[in-house]
């Protein structure tokens, strides 16, 4: 388990029977301390800034989006396991996760940063089920437990009901979708910008559109196209697809944690790409018979215990059916030049009877258990 820095001079000692050990971290919220519960159990516990929750409507905001979280499958966010919204020190109690955030991770690649990607996205399509937005999906917000990744902080993350209005910007601008800095409404759709970004920032430790200055950047997120770096495939293309302007555009998080799982093979609702090969699961084309001619028996497994014996196929019998066609043809060409032959040197022509029994009988011209070839066959 990491280090938390000491406590400060004024920081409590205890909240709501959890004994702090430490700071973590802080931010515009709040500050969020290591605490313990009776037991020993370690937890987070984010002490919201009295002037930022001081309003009924902030708090009402937070207890739904409390709510909201609780229901999201726990495998994949940091669970609400506590929380006091209208004491004179509001505090949200977390599941603790033992491991940094991805912004303080190394960058990742093959395996480890597509395991991250499906984790993520996974996570992302949990919350958007449970009818929230996060609003504010960044590396600092992904934690790399032992166990996979987890989503934290849904202390800014809105109602898929909640209204957004043209001042309400609220995010971290490199990986703030165009609607979200335009301030149009904000949907799960600017949840999948924003795992765009995040999944560069994982790959190349910089995020798609820079991170200079504000207005290049937020330039950059409007009109211009990300650098995705060295992102290989199949992760470029899905995250290509994440990172597109119109948000109707953009594939769900669903659709992205379904393209991971399979390897990222075409998006929904492409065709097949020249040169794939039969998709795994497409069935053998049904079996056709020529003709007159009657479906073969089904493999029988002889009492003894001896092989299976399967059916000659189709194809194979019909090759050895013209094989043995042109054999005949064959013989009987060469019957006849022999018969011909004979009859000149005796100075006699062969009259049709001897030469039709010559054919039939003398040579066995094609196998009895071969049926003659008709016509079209010959």
């Amino acid at each position: 388990m990491p280090d938390a820095r000491p406590l400060l001079p004024g920081d409590p000692d205890e909240v709501g029977g959890h004994r702090l050990e430490g700071r973590l971290g802080s931010g515009g919220q709040g500050v969020v301390y290591l605490g313990r519960t009776a037991d020993g159990t370690p937890v987070a516990v984010k002490i919201l800034h009295q002037d930022w929750a001081a309003e009924e409507d902030t708090r009402r905001r937070l207890a739904g989006e409390i709510a909201a979280a609780r229901r999201v499958a726990p495998f994949c966010i940091a669970q609400v396991i506590d929380a006091d919204l209208t004491g004179p020190r509001p505090y949200i109690v977390s599941e603790y996760v033992d491991g940094p955030s991805l912004q303080e991770a190394a960058p990742r690649s093959g395996g480890a940063l597509h395991r991250l990607a499906v984790g993520t996205a996974t996570a992302l399509a949990a919350v958007h089920r449970a009818g929230v937005v996060h609003r504010d999906f960044k590396p600092a917000n992904v934690l790399l437990g032992s166990d996979g990744p987890r989503v934290v902080d849904f202390g800014i993350a809105r109602r898929l009901d909640a209204s957004t209005t043209s001042g309400d910007i609220v995010g971290t601008v490199p990986f703030m979708a165009p609607e979200q800095i335009a301030g149009e409404p904000v949907g799960p759709a600017s949840d999948v910008f924003s795992w765009g970004c995040v999944m560069v920032f994982a790959a190349t430790r910089r995020p798609p559109f820079g991170e200079d200055t504000v207005p290049a950047v937020l330039n950059r997120v409007l009109h211009q196209e990300p650098d995705l770096g060295d992102l290989a495939e199949p992760l470029r293309g899905i995250v290509a697809d994440a990172l597109r302007k119109n948000p109707a555009d953009r594939p769900t998080m669903f659709d992205i944690t379904m393209r991971l799982l399979a390897g990222a093979g075409p998006a929904p609702g492409d065709g097949p790409t020249p040169g794939d090969g039969p998709p795994p699961y497409a069935t053998a084309p049904p079996y056709t018979t020529a003709p007159g001619e009657a479906r073969p028996a089904a493999p029988t497994v002889p009492s003894t215990g001896g092989p299976v014996t399967r059916p000659v196929p189709y194809g194979a019998r019909r090759r050895r059916f013209l094989a043995g066609a042109v054999s005949g043809v064959l013989a009987l060409a060469a019957t006849a030049g022999v018969l011909l032959a004979r009859s000149v040197e005796a100075g006699n022509s062969p009259t049709p009877s001897e030469s039709g029994s010559g054919q039939a009988t003398g040579q066995g011209v094609i196998a009895a258990d071969t049926p003659s070839p008709t016509p079209a066959v010959s």
